[in-house]
């Protein structure tokens, strides 16, 4: 079988592609580092009162101090006392990094809770509860049951968070999506589902533009056309999981209907800080996937672009920004990604082209195909376990975590599900890898009683298997992004 003519060779923008590709990642680098210092620890540092406390005098205000900036959503404070919402008109100071709430009566005798809902920089939704207590002060004249119930708002559809909730903050999204403010499960669903399909789509079409120009070389690549192809539909799968996304998370944000979460005043919400950036870079390398992916990985210079810019995207909005130290975090988070995208899109592929092999009847002649993959999957299985211990060692605060918290747990799981796909690699790489390339030295007749086939459909159904475990791990992977380790 010969080359097909079809398949172009290496041209003057070909060679162009590498200095535009290592300056869109430089660019993405640095702005990766500029934004990163105001990721990191947005937290409500102290409150007046403090949580706990007991207090003799009225309070005339209530003052939440944060460690970096925030932005108020929904009603932002909402104050509880004995007889039910107390009014409080909500205002911020010294740059943002102070919220007071002014009730619109001093707080007399009895127990208050305060519930506060904020986003840090980065988008991020926060929330948090705290309580304190009043004794022993002459109940003010405007302070009746009455006047207080008259006098306070009326919520808005965010209302207030969990009263379950912590001081610390509620789960993050990186996806960043899955925190919501309202609680609504349908929007969780749905800004996860988003998530982890904007993942797939990264990864597969990432994996796909490195299989084909590793692995298909010679005859092989007269499916090069088609991987590519499968590029173009990764990009298109990308943007739709983008705006699930968003959609989702406007809507856990607004704590209102879907209806609610499409107004331009939600969306707005739902891109506060950088998650604009976030989403922007991401949406900005999946049109270049969809359209600059051209016939061969050579010419789909603007779809490697595209999967830099959609990459820095995910590092960016990803939870481990929160994590220090911050070199080890972002130079573990971006290998962790980069080996991912070369494992899991090269297993897709390959498991993609074998099947589309016996569709058509064609010989599945994976010798070559597999074993030139098989290097690189194992190299790159190496870095995602050494990263992923990195990132784990930077996000967890005590060991204890990882089987005492919800985080922990998927995180396990997600590990033991990666450890089932690598000993399937394995087997396959040094055991059936092999054997087809000694089968593929015979001769043909010699080849078939060898078992050379029977070991090429071991090596798809391997593949196969491999791509639905790998569908497993990118949900869990969604579920840990959008989420903090105090679950």
């Amino acid at each position: 079988m010969s080359v097909p003519t079809s398949v172009p060779t290496r041209t003057g923008a070909g060679r162009r592609a590498l200095p535009a590709a290592l300056a869109v990642a430089l660019a993405a680098l640095l702005a990766l580092l500029a934004a990163a210092p105001a990721q990191a620890h947005t937290q409500l540092d102290a409150s007046d009162p403090a949580d706990g406390s007991t207090l003799t005098e009225p309070v005339e205000r209530i003052v939440l101090t944060y460690s970096l900036p925030v932005t108020p959503l929904g009603d932002a404070v909402v104050v509880t006392g004995p007889d039910g919402p107390v009014g409080v008109e909500v205002t911020q100071s010294d740059d943002g990094l102070e919220m007071v709430a002014t009730p619109v009566a001093a707080l007399d005798d009895g127990d208050y809770t305060v519930e506060w809902t904020v986003a840090a920089q980065d988008g991020h939704p926060l929330d948090g509860i705290f309580a304190f207590a009043v004794v022993g002060t002459e109940p003010s004249p405007s302070a009746t049951p009455s006047a207080s119930a008259s006098a306070a708002p009326t919520p808005t559809a965010s209302a207030s968070p969990s009263p379950s909730a912590s001081m610390s903050p509620m789960p993050e999204d990186h996806e960043e999506d899955a925190g919501g403010v309202g609680g609504d499960t349908f929007a969780e669903i749905l800004a996860r589902a988003g998530s982890a399909i904007a993942l797939w789509a990264l990864l597969v079409g990432a994996g796909a533009l490195a299989f084909a120009a590793i692995a298909l070389r010679g005859t092989d690549r007269i499916d090069e056309p088609r991987v590519i192809a499968g590029v173009r539909w990764c990009g298109a799968l990308l943007l739709g999981g983008l705006a699930l996304r968003l959609v989702g998370r406007s809507e856990l944000l607004d704590g209102g209907s879907l209806a609610d979460g499409l107004t331009l005043e939600a969306l707005d919400t739902a891109t506060t800080g950088s998650v604009a950036w976030v989403l922007g870079l991401q949406a900005a390398g999946a049109l270049l996937m969809l359209l600059g992916a051209w016939r061969s990985a050579r010419g789909s210079w603007l779809a490697v672009i595209g999967v830099l810019l959609a990459g820095a995207g995910h590092v960016l909005g990803g939870h481990s920004n929160t994590a220090e130290p911050r070199w080890l975090v972002l130079t573990a988070d971006v290998a962790h990604l980069a080996a991912a995208a070369i494992w899991v899109g090269g297993v897709v592929t390959l498991a993609s082209v074998l099947l589309r092999r016996r569709r058509e009847g064609r010989p599945l002649d994976a010798a070559r195909m597999g074993s030139r993959f098989g290097v690189v999957a194992a190299g790159a299985f190496v870095v995602v376990g050494a990263a992923g211990v990195a990132l784990t060692w930077a996000i967890v605060d005590e060991l204890s975590d990882l089987w005492a918290t919800t985080w922990g747990i998927v995180l396990l799981v997600k590990v033991a599900v990666v450890l089932v796909v690598g000993a399937i690699g394995a087997y396959t790489h040094f055991s059936v890898v092999p054997r087809l390339n000694r089968a593929a030295a015979t001769s043909a007749a010699a080849s078939a009683e060898a078992g050379g086939e029977d070991d090429a459909t071991h090596l798809r159904r391997a593949a196969v298997a491999e791509a639905w475990l790998f569908a497993a791990v990118v949900i869990a992977t969604a579920v840990l992004v959008a989420s903090t380790v105090h679950m």
